[in-house]
């Protein structure tokens, strides 16, 4: 969902989202051995150019979509090899239901409200495209990301330039993805529902970074 609001950010093409996009790509090229290569991948060359928007809206509607349906499709088939998952002490007093047509029929009016929200909300409070972009023209003053970024936009505003001899940034980056990386590995090495010392101390860890982000993201949209 972060890449598709990413991509999805210079598509209207004004000011706000050409520095944004700029500003995102350059966190990527600070990475060490691969940042320079990743950032040429996601600009389509070195600056953010009309190469840029044809890149980002070829992985908005076409690759990222792909994606996600391929991944979308190996869930229900392990879902419907494997069930779903029921916590034990309910295992012998829940009311079965088949995926097809029962479940799909109840999920598709939470999609139908759902798509009834967003297309209200886009009729009654249309977002304007703003100004065009400028290349040439000094970044806004005071430009912020989007909510679901802010969090680490002033996580990085808060390290010191230096770490250890280290550039900060860096290491800032580093660490969301050390992050992203572990809960990738969590379903994998929280495995035993018995475990609950185990269970106890991922489920602390999980508020812990939900509060941080909370607390961050509020932090940087009142500062």
């Amino acid at each position: 969902m972060i890449c598709f609001g990413f991509s999805g950010y210079l598509l209207p093409w004004n000011k706000l989202a050409f520095f944004a996009t700029k500003v995102g790509t350059e966190i990527a090229g600070v990475v060490p051995v691969v940042g320079r290569p990743a950032l040429r991948f996601l600009r389509g060359g070195d600056d953010v150019t009309g190469a840029t928007l044809t890149r980002f809206f070829g992985f908005h509607v076409a690759v990222l979509p792909a994606t996600a349906t391929v991944f979308i499709a190996i869930h229900v088939l392990l879902v419907q090899l494997h069930g779903m998952h029921v916590p034990h002490k309910y295992e012998n007093n829940y009311r079965r239901m088949k995926f097809f047509p029962n479940f799909i029929l109840r999920d598709l009016i939470g999609w139908i409200l759902a798509i009834g929200v967003l297309a209200a909300l886009a009729a009654l409070f249309p977002w304007e495209l703003g100004e065009k972009a400028d290349a040439f023209a000094p970044a806004p003053a005071g430009i912020k990301p989007e909510w679901y970024f802010l969090f680490m936009f002033q996580t990085l505003k808060l390290i010191p330039a230096k770490i250890l001899g280290m550039d900060g940034e860096v290491l800032g980056i580093m660490a969301f993805n050390i992050v992203a990386l572990l809960l990738f590995i969590v379903p994998f090495v929280d495995r035993s529902p018995e475990n609950r010392r185990r269970r106890l101390v991922f489920n602390a860890l999980g508020g812990l970074a939900l509060l941080y982000i909370v607390v961050m993201t509020i932090v940087g949209y009142v500062t």
